[in-house]
């Protein structure tokens, strides 16, 4: 019986702490805006303006986009960088007094554990949605690059599209993509947009060359698998510079072997001078050394 009274006390309590947690994540969601209407959410990631969403909600709005904030501001915002095969995109604002959102482990994550969505269902401004983390998976870019997803009985609709999915704490741990099946929410993983993230502000702000993962044929370099093909360089970057060229194949950066975007930002974040590049150009093997630099 004793049991039974404190629980039944305790109750409100623990239904009132999911509510602060709500309004307090709410203030770190954004409504963002294209060609004068909603076209999906955005979650404050960092400090200084940074926001993260879904590739798909930003494509076909030329990046004019704006932004409105829960506190009634209309911000503009730009791309910064985009992942459609991960179905990410950067955005930065000029505000820099967002209050960026507490972002969890989603490697640590269960089956079962109590989440919530915040979003702006069908143009419904903010509206949070409960549930349970129904299952955990991983799923096969088209570049090959296998990317971990959380699925969830959370309701969905379209708006809800770059919104945050949080645990029971308020921490984010995923970023809401779609509905699969009519009644199952699509996540992607934190970890997965820190890493992207991490990779993505790194390889723009010290090298200033895009890549991504390429599986080759077998036997072409002594059973080695994968590269990095350059697909992009910024005009004027480090890497323009120093004479690379897109379509180049990426091996190693010194001693780093280059299989997946991350392995070239963390041969960039521990160089503290020049960084040797060993790639793969027109069927030749090429050593070229470039010296990163501070800003893109």
């Amino acid at each position: 019986m004793t049991s039974m009274t404190q629980v039944f006390y305790r109750a409100p309590d623990i239904v009132a702490g999911f509510a602060d947690r709500a309004e307090r994540a709410r203030r770190s969601v954004v409504h963002l805006h294209g060609a004068g209407r909603g076209v999906g959410t955005g979650v404050v990631w960092q400090s200084g303006g940074v926001v993260l969403t879904n590739d798909h909600v930003v494509a076909g709005t030329g990046g004019r986009l704006r932004m409105q904030t829960l506190d009634g501001r209309d911000l503009p915002v730009r791309v910064a960088a985009r992942n459609p095969d991960l179905d990410l995109a950067l955005l930065h604002t000029s505000a820099d007094d967002l209050p960026p959102a507490s972002v969890g482990d989603s490697s640590r994550l269960r089956v079962g554990e109590l989440v919530f969505a915040i979003g702006h269902p069908w143009g419904q401004p903010w509206v949070v949605t409960a549930g349970i983390v129904s299952g955990l998976g991983e799923a096969e870019t088209r570049n090959g690059q296998r990317v971990a997803f959380i699925r969830s009985d959370v309701r969905l609709a379209p708006g809800n599209s770059g919104g945050p999915l949080l645990d029971a704490r308020g921490r984010v741990i995923g970023i809401n993509a779609m509905v699969f099946g009519g009644d199952l929410a699509v996540a992607i993983a934190s970890h997965v947009v820190e890493r992207w993230l991490n990779d993505s502000q790194g390889r723009r702000a010290r090298l200033g060359v895009g890549v991504q993962s390429l599986p080759l044929p077998e036997g072409v370099l002594n059973g080695r698998s994968r590269g990095l093909l350059v697909v992009s360089l910024e005009p004027g970057s480090p890497a323009e510079q120093a004479g690379i060229l897109v379509g180049d194949l990426l091996l190693h950066a010194d001693t780093v072997s280059l299989e997946q975007p991350e392995d070239l930002h963390r041969a960039l974040q521990h160089t503290d001078g020049t960084l040797r590049l060993r790639l793969l150009r027109a069927g030749d093997i090429r050593v070229i050394d470039v010296t990163p630099g501070a800003e893109s």
